[in-house]
């Protein structure tokens, strides 16, 4: 039987970079991943490395607007008719991380984290020569009407006390930086120290080259159990075994299947997104524009312009609705009025969602030598260099950057 110091389960983005730190802090780490290593369900998203994104989903507003937005068919929610009683235990979890207090933990647990990842990316980019890939840039948070405008400046205090620089713009300075929006919008407010990822995928897969290139193995496998044996953990992944003392789990939406049978039970969905890649748009934003009263992002990328956003609850096995990746054509221009839809592509992935928008990351309580990594959502790619650290951290037995009391699996 094969064995390694370190077995990552789960080769996306997190999984990724947790394995190039252990890496090079001296570990021998072996991925096992289905499909081949690099940026997994984080290669379809916005590319947009938000910092500020330090609130969670879940609010009183949210939970106000839900009756309004899980059955309008256009919505930035839905949820299949026949997936909702399996969402039902999920649901009261999101509702109950809507209080107030809830929430100001969710900030205070998630501010740190986001204010690392910044250097954390950085520097993991310098060190796999994928700079090329993360530009730095402000983003523009891009508002319709002033009452939008003016409730989510009512943050703004929240985030320039947590460290992040705010900006508010009129409508005229917006158009005049990004003359692509010509229908009505009211203002902006712009995040000058963001990152944007040029192009998700291509950066994940130069992240799975470098550890490979540093002789990092993989296993191609879909991992379907852990079992205990002589101090260490075996991986069984479509008929190979890889026996290590330590093991991450980091398999995205599908890690409650394969830590249940370990008694955990974590409760964790499917998030689906969808984005519509298009190849030759013919307008060119200068940078990421977050679309706040639509919940979408436009995004130009090395492959073109990038639309991502919704969000879909139908589980793991139901087949894409790609009518979500077409509606956000229709969407985007009601801002950007002379964009061009073909040629398109489709895309649609499993977000690792958690009812209070925190990622699960620690050892396992009941059994040491598991350390979890996943559960990140929509902050996947931004998250996972510093997620990269902690997991290596907990590994070596040293204190994490961060307090990680409130990502523990037991939470709930």
């Amino acid at each position: 039987m094969p064995t390694t110091d370190v077995a990552v389960v789960g080769g996306g983005i997190v999984g990724t970079c947790a394995a190039i730190e252990l890496q090079r802090r001296g570990r021998a780490v072996t991925i096992v991943e289905r499909n081949e290593p690099g940026a997994g369900t984080a290669a379809g998203s916005a590319g947009y490395l938000a910092y500020d994104d330090i609130f969670p989903i879940p609010s009183p507003a949210i939970v106000a607007g839900l009756p309004r937005m899980l059955f309008d068919r256009n919505g930035p929610l839905v949820v299949q008719t026949t997936y909702l009683p399996h969402l039902a235990g999920w649901g009261l979890r999101f509702i109950a991380a809507a209080r107030p207090s809830v929430i100001r933990r969710s900030i205070a647990a998630l501010a740190p984290m986001n204010r690392l990842a910044s250097k954390a990316h950085e520097d993991l980019a310098a060190r796999a020569g994928a700079q090329r890939y993360l530009v730095r840039e402000s983003v523009f948070h891009v508002f319709r009407t002033e009452a939008s405008l003016e409730t989510a400046s009512k943050l703004i205090p929240t985030l320039e006390r947590e460290g992040f620089d705010v900006t508010v713009m009129d409508r005229d300075t917006l158009q005049a930086l990004e003359p692509a929006i010509r229908n009505g919008v009211a203002g902006a407010i712009s995040f000058p120290n963001s990152h944007r990822c040029t192009s998700p995928g291509r950066y994940g897969a130069a992240l799975a080259e470098y550890f490979r290139g540093q002789g990092g193995s993989v296993i191609r496998g879909n991992a379907q159990a852990l079992e205990a044996f002589g101090g260490g953990w075996i991986v069984r992944a479509d008929g190979e075994e890889l026996l290590a003392p330590r093991v991450v789990v980091a398999t995205g939406a599908w890690s409650r299947a394969l830590l249940a049978p370990l008694g955990y039970t974590v409760p964790l969905e499917s998030a689906r997104g969808y984005n519509l890649m298009l190849a030759e748009p013919g307008v060119a934003p200068s940078r990421t524009l977050l679309f706040e009263e639509d919940h979408f992002c436009a995004t130009p990328m090395e492959e073109g312009l990038r639309l991502a956003g919704t969000v879909e609850f139908a589980g793991l096995e139901a087949p894409p609705n790609f009518y979500r990746s077409d509606m956000l054509y229709d969407i985007a221009r009601g801002y950007l009025p002379d964009l061009q839809r073909d040629p398109a592509t489709r895309w649609m992935g499993h977000r690792p969602s958690l009812p209070d928008s925190l990622p699960v990351i620690g050892e396992l309580p009941q059994h040491p030598g598991i350390i979890a990594a996943f559960g990140h959502e929509r902050r996947g790619l931004m998250q996972s260099a510093v997620t990269a650290q902690c997991v290596a951290d907990l590994v070596e037995r040293k204190p994490p950057p961060i307090d990680l009391a409130p990502f523990r699996i037991d939470r709930f």
